[in-house]
């Protein structure tokens, strides 16, 4: 019994290395891109390493960060028309929201562009 035991958690312990970590250095230069002001490039650089690492947890959290980072671009750009902004920071915090609903500010963000759309008689994008 002690055997089967043993066996079944070195089993457990096997399955959950057997998935490749993301790669740092490329989670790294993904940050600095969307640091600096290249969000689409280091989501996609993000992205990249996604197929081969989609369930690490610091890809995940390099992917809310720079979803929301983006998001705020849009949102808070007075220079970009409300065509513009609005949609765009809309699919940027929906995005974060696939990958954690629980993340209170990209709700009540998303749910600012829902109300501001519904204010103005509007139909919400489907972004």
């Amino acid at each position: 019994m002690k055997f089967v035991l043993v066996l079944f958690t070195v089993a457990v312990i096997a399955a959950g290395c057997s998935e490749p970590k993301a790669d740092g250095s490329k989670l790294q230069h993904a940050s600095e891109l969307v640091n600096s002001g290249l969000y689409q490039e280091g989501i996609n650089e993000l992205m990249e390493v996604a197929k081969s690492s989609p369930n690490d947890q610091a890809l995940k959290l390099s992917l809310i960060s720079a979803h929301m980072k983006f998001g705020h671009f849009y949102m808070f750009n007075d220079t970009l028309s409300p065509k513009v902004k609005y949609p765009n920071a809309l699919k940027q915090y929906r995005e974060v929201l696939k990958l954690d609903p629980n993340l209170q500010e990209a709700k009540d963000n998303a749910q600012q562009i829902i109300d501001i759309y519904k204010m103005m008689g509007r139909e919400v994008p489907e972004v």
